[in-house]
């Protein structure tokens, strides 16, 4: 190794590792303000709360590499050119690229760092960021529920509580709403002065037991009265009770994190390999449910299309008899003899003798008698109608299955494209540094602030059309390297050449000069 690349790494790493950390403490500050309110005052640990911010903090690791590059090679390069150490070396026949070489060789091992932990750390803390979460849900879902604020985590039930004590356990003023009836139109709810939440048999279920209160239901319309004996036009019956226990089943929680969390949003949790794979077999479905949906009139009335191995003796014989007879007849004339068809009268006229000129016939159906048409229309308008609901099914399916792919092919052109970007943000930071000679932390967490701004809006541009189908998803998991790429090889020519961005901006000076004066003629 190269006197000039030690120098390089000795600069770059102690920057490069305080870049990291503030990085992951910006995006793990984003989770913080998201579930603050979830978290604090709720009865959680210090130690839970370490776990789930550290599952986090794994989670955004592919995110945060980037910035460390960008932000540690104007902070490098910044400060040679500062202290004119990089003027000595371009003096002593050292190009830029060649100085370089070594943040390249560090961004390159950051970009396969990067798509390690996309396809086996994010996975991973993913699953058990998931899976804490919610066995914390879990065992305690009394901490879910707050004052004055209608909680739905239960199925079919609304529950708001007035007033908590400090306990967790003990509550007042409880309301409580029903819609487990099939008719949810109906008042069902309750209420109660007082009360005791609490978990049972390891978190398997959720009891609160309700005192001094009572139960609106509203019943069917028109139910008799069994005292009076007559209809009531709109029953409702009320219940008082000293006390009153729910039990809530907590497997429901189960449920919804596997159908929510593990199903739909399952490719944050496959790797490359499972990915791919995965894509495979949504390209299967397509396949097989293009062939499902196929537009055609196949047994529409009955009328079997032949094979084509069949002979012609037993295609004749899957015909009506007299279309046969048509058939055969039309097959002795010569092509030259065929009439211009008539009218439809003439031909109902034709339809008793026994076989008809196919040159004779414009429908199928003057083939038949005037009493099977009828018939034959009602079983062709049922078997269409089949057909087309048949198509639609197909068609919704086949939406749902180009959505599902293209969120997995998103996901997995992501993982590189985040891989690469780590490259051209060294492209980016170390000729700006090198331009601005200005190093520290100051000018470089600008700039590093703007790009790394621009490269998440890219991002989330790029996540939001593809979800509405707008643009490709490989060209949106690329968009970011797509629209950087030219800014890194435009600042890179610019270092190259020490030139500096004056001309840039003389030049745009006098093409908007150009401008003004060609609109004031």
């Amino acid at each position: 190794m190269k006197k000039i690349d030690k120098l390089i790494i000795q600069d770059f790493l102690p920057p490069y590792f305080m870049a990291f950390f503030v990085a992951e403490f910006v995006l793990v500050m984003q989770f913080l303000w998201k579930y603050i309110d979830e978290i604090i005052g709720k009865g959680f640990s210090f130690s839970v709360l370490i776990e789930l911010i550290f599952y986090f903090a794994v989670r955004i690791i592919p995110e945060a590499v980037p910035v460390t590059i960008l932000i540690s090679s104007v902070m490098v390069f910044g400060n040679l050119a500062e202290k004119y150490e990089l003027s000595s070396m371009k003096s002593a026949g050292i190009s830029l690229l060649r100085i370089m070489m070594a943040g390249v060789m560090i961004a390159f091992l950051t970009g396969l760092f990067s798509l390690f932990a996309s396809n086996y750390l994010k996975p991973r803390a993913n699953y058990k960021f998931l899976y804490r979460f919610n066995s914390i849900q879990r065992q305690k879902p009394a901490l879910s529920i707050q004052e004055g604020v209608f909680n739905t985590d239960f199925k079919n039930f609304t529950i708001r509580v007035g007033e908590k004590a400090k306990d967790g356990q003990n509550i007042k003023d409880v309301l409580v709403y029903d819609s487990s009836s099939p008719d949810r139109m109906k008042l069902n709810m309750l209420t109660a002065n007082s009360g005791k939440m609490y978990s049972k048999d390891e978190g398997n279920y959720f009891i609160m037991e309700l005192q001094d209160g009572e139960q609106y239901r509203e019943l069917d319309k028109n139910a008799k009265d069994k005292k009076v004996g007559a209809k009531m036009p709109n029953p409702l019956l009320r219940t008082k009770f000293k006390t009153w226990s729910k039990v809530f089943d907590l497997s429901e929680f189960d449920m919804e994190a596997k159908n929510l969390d593990l199903t739909r949003k399952e490719y944050d949790l496959l790797n490359s390999f499972q990915l791919m794979s995965a894509i495979d077999s949504l390209n299967m479905k397509l396949d097989k449910n293009k062939s499902f949906g196929h537009y055609n009139f196949e047994n529409l009335l009955e009328i079997e299309n032949a094979d084509p191995k069949e002979t012609k003796t037993q295609t004749k014989k899957k015909l009506p008899k007299k279309v046969r007879a048509a058939i055969s007849k039309q097959e002795k004339q010569d092509l030259q003899k065929s009439q211009k068809t008539k009218s439809r009268g003439n031909i109902k006229s034709k339809q008793q003798k026994d076989s008809l000129s196919l040159s004779e016939v414009n429908s199928i159906l003057w083939t038949f008698k005037t009493n099977e048409i009828k018939k034959i229309v009602n079983l062709a308008k049922q078997k269409s109608s089949s057909k087309n609901d048949r198509l639609n099914t197909a068609d919704r399916t086949n939406n749902s299955l180009k959505k599902s792919r293209s969120m997995y092919l998103l996901r997995l052109n992501q993982q590189y494209s985040w891989a690469l970007i780590c490259i051209v943000f060294l492209f980016i930071g170390a000729p700006l540094g090198s331009i601005v000679k200005k190093g520290g932390y100051g000018y470089p967490l600008l700039i590093a602030i703007v790009f790394f701004m621009l490269f998440i809006i890219l991002n989330i541009m790029g996540d939001k059309l593809n979800r509405t189908g707008t643009v490709d998803p490989v060209l949106a998991a690329w968009l970011p390297n797509l629209v950087l790429i030219p800014i890194a090889v435009f600042i890179s020519f610019k270092a190259l050449n020490d030139s500096d961005f004056t001309s840039f901006s003389t030049l745009i000076g006098k093409i908007k000069n150009k401008l003004a004066s060609s609109k004031a003629e």
